[in-house]
């Protein structure tokens, strides 16, 4: 647990979503129809970043710790399975006003309570990701998520402005959670990295 106590999960996660949010928005100002390519191609340019991070900031103040196999490749698994399901869901949700009849069906499916769906999914995610990795941290964001999208059910908020609403929270955690935790495990003096000097 202590290894993703760094905040470095939430900030990168945060500005995930808040590029799917900036995405939703440009589709309205702009009609920028492929913007679902930009939080597409995020996880190919900042996992690097992250893993990068994390060699730096954490590693270095409380060690690397390895997971047992199978109990990683399953979470990868959920990861990536959840994920894909997430993007499809987004994308749905987006273009199911289009006019083909799959389109259509969808629409009158998903949409009129497609706030309430992402709500309780992202609830759900969110306490299974808590529960599997003992961050009790992600039951707030999954609650946050869920009352945010039943006020924009009920209150016709538009999807996008509640994603910022729940980026900015996230990565304002996040920063919070590393200052914190650079100041509780600090590094030995003439150790310090180029991170630290940085913040």
């Amino acid at each position: 647990m202590s290894y993703h106590q760094d905040g470095l999960i939430d900030i990168f996660v945060g500005i995930y979503v808040l590029l799917f949010a900036l995405g939703i928005l440009l589709v309205t100002v702009t009609d920028f129809s492929t913007w679902f390519v930009i939080p597409a191609i995020f996880p190919a340019i900042m996992v690097p970043i992250w893993i990068s991070a994390k060699k730096r900031i954490t590693m270095p103040r409380i060690g690397y710790v390895k997971f047992g196999t199978r109990g990683a490749n399953k979470l990868m698994a959920i990861f990536i399975g959840l994920t894909v399901a997430g993007l499809g869901t987004f994308m749905v949700f987006t273009f199911a006003s289009k006019s083909q009849a799959w389109a259509l069906t969808l629409r009158n499916l998903i949409v009129p309570n497609g706030m309430i769906i992402i709500g309780i999914s992202a609830a759900a995610i969110s306490s299974l990701f808590a529960y599997t990795m003992g961050l009790k941290r992600l039951y707030a964001y999954g609650i946050l998520t869920l009352v945010l999208c039943l006020a924009g059910h009920f209150t016709i908020i538009p999807f996008g402005y509640l994603l910022v609403i729940i980026s900015l929270v996230i990565i304002i955690s996040g920063f919070v959670l590393l200052m914190q935790f650079i100041r509780k495990h600090p590094l030995l003096q003439g150790d310090k990295t180029n991170v630290e000097k940085a913040l």
